[in-house]
């Protein structure tokens, strides 16, 4: 396997794992600065904040310059931020805004540059994987940052990914070797991303981050309310989190087998069906089934979708596609969540009702999507 590709998959675990680190420990966070729940909730925003603003111009600069000098730019900076959590507590907020800024360099990076270096036929596979490594750092992050902050205090877990954070930046700069050239597309005109495929794309992208981040946001929460302890909703957090690492690899597989199109419209089918059977059911085994039929589905989209993207812009302009797409992705999810905030203090359960409709809808604009690609 290249090399290059490898390297981009290690800098995607340490800069999920790290940037996603926040929530893994923010109880002992609001214990320890006294923070109201809404205040910590306004801090919890910082970092999707920077995502959702940065990446598409972060992505347009990937179109201009090298892709492995990005990479290990932005997990420095992400690194950069994790230590100052650790070693200066009075710039904690700062912190959070530099782990932010550093953060949004991998996604617009990272999928552009193996657009750029894969084959066609084994892109799909190669998306998903990809895809899945980021869930793989989120998922070491989730389990590791209790045993470390019990025996070190929450703000060492920030310091060791820091340290990791460099660690890569270093390693990788040899398995980057050799690969400095500029995008060869970077002059290409942005009209490309008027067109009505690559629309299409961005607006079933926006109900996927919509839907994802409703799903992994209340899912917890939902199962808490329900009467089952906090220790028990977090393990059924972390399935879902596991199982996503097989579902972007299941979706990038079959989208090389049978097409972008009719994974995206099949699997937010099933997710719409998912989502229903879960309000309409409180059996906690047959949730669980439903929440691992969710896990596989909801991240098995996202290979597809950065696929189809390439394809139907000619594989140009693919960083700032890709910074667009995940922009819009985020801001999207960010208003979804908050629209859910509202439906779970009048009936939590209907939030299921909510995300199914998105799914429904992201299913019935993905038919849109041309046949053959």
């Amino acid at each position: 396997m290249d090399s290059r590709y490898l390297g981009n998959i290690l800098v995607h675990i340490m800069n999920d794992g790290t940037v996603f680190l926040l929530p893994s420990v923010l109880p002992l966070i609001v214990l320890e600065y006294g923070f109201s729940f809404s205040t910590a909730g306004f801090i919890s925003a910082i970092i999707p904040f920077c995502l959702s603003m940065i990446q598409t111009p972060i992505g347009r600069i990937a179109d201009r310059l090298p892709s492995t000098v990005l990479l290990r730019a932005g997990i420095m900076i992400v690194g950069t931020g994790a230590l100052m959590v650790w070693m200066a507590p009075p710039l904690f907020i700062p912190a959070l805004f530099i782990i932010g800024i550093g953060g949004s360099f991998y996604h617009p990076v990272g999928y552009a540059f193996t657009s750029r270096i894969v084959k066609r036929g084994s892109a799909g596979y190669a998306l998903g994987m990809q895809s899945s490594s980021g869930d793989i750092g989120i998922l070491v992050a989730f389990l590791a940052a209790g045993p470390l902050a019990i025996f070190a205090g929450w703000r060492a877990v920030f310091g060791v990914w820091g340290i990791l954070c460099f660690s890569i930046a270093v390693i990788t700069s040899l398995m980057f070797r050799g690969d400095g050239a500029s995008p060869s597309e970077a002059k290409s005109s942005l009209s490309l991303l008027k067109k009505r495929d690559a629309l299409l794309v961005m607006v079933v992208f926006a109900i996927l981050g919509t839907v994802q981040r409703i799903i992994y946001t209340y899912l917890p929460t939902i199962f808490f309310l329900g009467g089952l302890d906090i220790t028990s909703a977090d393990l059924i957090y972390a399935l879902l989190i596991g199982v996503g690492i097989a579902g972007g690899i299941i979706g990038g597989r079959f989208t090389d087998k049978y097409g972008p199109r009719k994974i995206v419209v099949a699997f937010f089918a099933i997710m719409f069906a998912a989502l229903l059977a879960l309000f309409m059911s409180p059996a906690l085994s047959f949730a669980i089934a439903m929440i691992v039929i969710l896990g596989v589905t909801s991240p098995g989209v996202y290979p597809p979708l950065y696929y189809m993207m390439r394809e139907v812009t000619g594989g140009k302009l693919v960083g700032t596609a890709y910074g667009l797409l995940l922009s819009l992705g985020m801001l999207c999810g960010i208003g979804g969540v908050t629209i859910g905030g509202y439906i779970i203090d009048y009936a939590p359960n209907l939030i299921y009702v909510f995300a199914a409709v998105l799914a429904l809808a992201g299913a019935a604009i993905a038919l849109k999507f041309p046949k053959k690609q």
